[in-house]
């Protein structure tokens, strides 16, 4: 209220309007497995960045994290998981045969049991130089080395600290000798459920997160895997509840045939969690489905960053797999490796449920600034003024359509309170939108005249 006036004139009091802020952007991937940093979660938006805060072992532990980058997500936040117990190791020998060092793998995981380390000692100048190569095993693929080190069990330490896969477990007691076949790391393990949920939960507080990933790397229990992703079913149900809406992203694993990714799916039926297959492509899905606008549907766009399929999926395959609604990527001639069909494992669209959650993502924040202003009749016409806004504007976007007859709009909003609410300090919002659908079909009739 203005000044009150005892001389003639005038007093001006400025009301300041509501002005709800920007929504996050969405697309915004939390993701879970083992890096090279300690348990908790970083945020990083480049590969440069996720190399500095998680290590450069993260490419190998975690490489959904560059698969997503690489198809355009707006933003990770990493959840790292703790390594200590899971991580792969190996003991190098002396020329005593006794164990000279250890190494074992910065990040935990099944990921590194498939890595060898050999070992060669050459003349440089009349005197011993150490080689160190982690290779892939069975290929002369080479994750990472050490060239040319001085035999002195000091240099060998600092050249082994500078290494970004493996490091030293423990102190150099004596200099290896060269090994006659490649020593392998063995050990490497999954985290346990437990953990799994527990890194999940961290993800509550990460309010703009409207995707989760749980880069599970042990498939050989299918009943295992179904448990980890039932919880980020669960967590995306849950958060659903608080207006902060997300869905899962699953893959299949690795020698999973279809029958028994059929029978895993049966089990993770949701409008909240995508499966995808074959395995190692599901970072670049969700990295995909995390560029689009929101309201786009992934079914037949392209993937990037991913090596050749290995093991493609023949139509036979892609059938199937979409008959169980799980998500099939192929290698099409002229297209690329494309998203077959974009769906949820309920069967719907997983753009209509993006756009559903975007709705209520819009309603709670604009809600949250009329709190304590809709004791009258006013605030809450201006509720709904704000609400139509904000949804001409999706509707603007393409996000919401009519029906295709055009009998019923976009979207309807109303704002109301009985006076048994209003004694209550209830204010109710009924709020009807209609999702626009990817046309995935097209049936046509060819009308051959003579």
């Amino acid at each position: 209220m203005g000044k009150v006036l005892i001389i003639p004139g005038v007093s001006v009091s400025v009301v300041k309007e509501v002005l709800p802020q920007q929504l996050a952007p969405s697309g915004v991937l939390g993701l879970i497995g083992f890096t090279g940093a300690a348990a908790g979660t970083q945020r990083a938006s480049s590969w440069g960045r996720v190399r500095e805060l998680c290590g450069d072992v993260t490419a190998l532990s975690l490489p959904e994290a560059r698969q997503a980058i690489d198809n355009g997500v707006s933003e990770l936040v990493i959840v790292s998981l703790a390594s200590d117990g899971l991580t792969a190791g190996a003991t190098l020998l002396g020329g005593d045969s006794k164990p000279a060092l250890k190494l074992k793998t910065r990040a935990g995981g099944t990921w590194a049991n498939n890595l060898d380390v050999v070992v060669a000692v050459r003349k440089v100048n009349n005197l011993d130089v150490i080689d160190l190569a982690v290779k892939r095993r069975g290929t002369d693929d080479v994750v990472e080395q050490v060239r040319g080190v001085a035999a002195d069990k000091v240099k060998l330490k600092e050249a082994l600290d500078g290494l970004g896969v493996v490091a030293l477990d423990g102190a150099v007691d004596a200099l290896p000798v060269a090994t006659t076949t490649a020593v392998p790391l063995t050990g490497g393990k999954d985290a346990p459920l437990a953990a799994w949920q527990a890194a999940i939960d961290l993800l509550k507080e990460e309010a703009d997160v409207d995707m989760v990933l749980a880069a599970v790397q042990d498939f050989t229990t299918p009943a295992t895997v179904t448990a980890i992703y039932s919880s980020v079913i669960s967590h995306c149900n849950n958060l659903s509840g608080d207006a902060k809406g997300r869905i899962g992203f699953g893959q299949v694993g690795p020698q999973w045939t279809t029958s028994v990714a059929t029978d895993a799916v049966s089990n993770l039926v949701s409008d909240r969690f995508v499966l995808t297959a074959p395995h190692g492509l599901v970072g670049a899905v969700a990295g995909l489905v995390g560029n689009l606008p929101y309201y786009q549907s992934p079914t037949f766009k392209a993937i990037s960053g991913v090596p050749p399929i290995a093991r493609g999926l023949k139509v036979d395959d892609q059938t199937a797999l979409l008959r169980a609604n799980i998500v099939p990527v192929a290698t099409e001639r002229g297209r690329g490796t494309i998203v077959v069909r974009g769906l949820t494992t309920d069967g719907d669209q997983i753009s209509v449920r993006r756009v559903a959650d975007r709705a209520v993502r819009t309603m709670k924040m604009i809600g949250d600034l009329f709190i304590g202003r809709l004791n009258n009749s006013d605030g809450r016409g201006a509720l709904k003024q704000k609400l139509i806004e904000a949804l001409l504007q999706m509707q603007k976007e393409g996000a919401i359509v009519p029906s295709t007859d055009g009998k019923s709009p976009a979207f309807t909003v109303e704002v109301y309170s009985s006076q048994e609410d209003f004694a209550k300090g209830i204010v109710r919002v009924d709020m009807a939108v209609r999702p626009v659908r990817a046309i995935d079909y097209i049936y046509a009739t060819v009308l051959v005249q003579v």
